[in-house]
């Protein structure tokens, strides 16, 4: 996510299936998982907008 397309282009997919971003920066997201969301589902959201996890901690 090296510009603010790409973070809010992660910041929508992660909304879009009930997420909630407390803050975007160009190597690092903190989401939280809100209303049943998984990590797993968290992940497949991200990489379907077309950007790779590297280190998907909770």
């Amino acid at each position: 996510m090296k510009n603010t397309h790409c973070q809010m282009t992660v910041t929508n997919a992660v909304k879009a299936i009930g997420g909630s971003v407390k803050s975007v920066a160009p190597t690092k997201a903190e989401i939280e998982l809100n209303n049943g969301l998984t990590k797993d589902a968290l992940i497949q959201a991200i990489q379907k907008a077309g950007y790779n996890v590297v280190n998907g901690t909770l």
